[in-house]
């Protein structure tokens, strides 16, 4: 092992948790937490469920009166003890608090990305900073958008996991993609990893070309297969809450509506109302 070329990145590691935990210092340091009001209301909403849970030995109701005059409580608030994606996040979390821990995986991912890019990693560390530290991030985490940013943070890591497989590293790339999207998914914002799933068709379709120009069609059918098996893996821990999420949306508005002949769910400009603008 060579301890030279490891060197930079432990180096940033540690810089990444010491600017996370001073700039988080109340949080990391005192115990304080941030009055993020979408958590304030995510713990109203889901209360009756936490109680049930509290009164009958952990055990999950999937039904809440608390919401809309009732709904599926498991668009709330829901426990899948079989997950063990969770315990990798979780592991994050341990070392700083939520929600900082979303800024040092930001910081993390998108250092070692950009390694992945040949960016010389002493340049990168500054690039992380930067982005980890984006006023989008800072805006999100105080209003409690907490599932955002860390499907985010985990955006980098995917990406880098892909570019290796297809860059000589196939099974470490596979390796990487599985994980990192094992965690996006369970992050739990979908919104997001669609996002993510556009970029990575784009760079996929960019890697592809390049691959069958350098002749490598071999290497471009395995290194499709394993990214493939890697997605594969990645669904199979988050299938359950993305079969239920993908059940309810047909009856909300985000889905298709009964009550409006030909509706196929919210129109363009309530969709939109709160996103950026086309000039920002």
């Amino acid at each position: 092992m060579n301890f030279k070329k490891l060197l930079p990145h432990v180096v940033a590691i540690v810089i990444f948790a010491i600017v996370t935990a001073a700039f988080f210092s109340p949080l990391v340091f005192d115990g304080k937490r941030i009055g993020q009001s979408d958590v304030v209301n995510f713990n109203g909403s889901a209360k009756e469920i936490q109680d049930y849970r509290d009164s009958h030995n952990g055990a999950e109701p999937l039904w809440t009166n608390s919401m809309f005059g009732g709904m599926p409580a498991y668009q709330i608030s829901v426990k899948y003890p079989n997950n063990y994606v969770q315990y990798i996040a979780d592991i994050f979390s341990a070392i700083i608090p939520t929600p900082a821990t979303a800024i040092f995986l930001c910081m993390v991912g998108f250092y070692f990305l950009l390694f992945t890019l040949k960016i010389d990693p002493w340049v990168g560390i500054g690039g992380a900073i930067a982005f980890g530290f984006s006023s989008f991030f800072i805006i999100i985490l105080q209003v409690g958008h907490n599932t955002q940013a860390f499907a985010i943070a985990y955006m980098a890591p995917v990406l880098m996991g892909v570019l290796l497989a297809t860059r000589g590293r196939m099974w470490l790339g596979g390796a990487i993609t599985a994980v990192s999207l094992a965690l996006e998914l369970y992050s739990n914002h979908l919104q997001i990893t669609y996002y993510l799933l556009i970029t990575v068709l784009f760079v996929g379709i960019g890697e592809a070309v390049r691959l069958f120009r350098a002749g490598e069609m071999k290497y471009l059918v395995r290194v499709a297969g394993v990214l493939f098996a890697a997605v594969f893996i990645a669904v199979l821990p988050n299938l359950t809450n993305l079969y239920l999420t993908e059940e309810y949306g047909k009856y909300s508005t985000r889905g298709s509506s009964d009550l409006k002949t030909g509706s196929k769910g919210l129109d363009f400009n309530y969709a939109v109302q709160y996103s950026y603008p086309v000039g920002e």
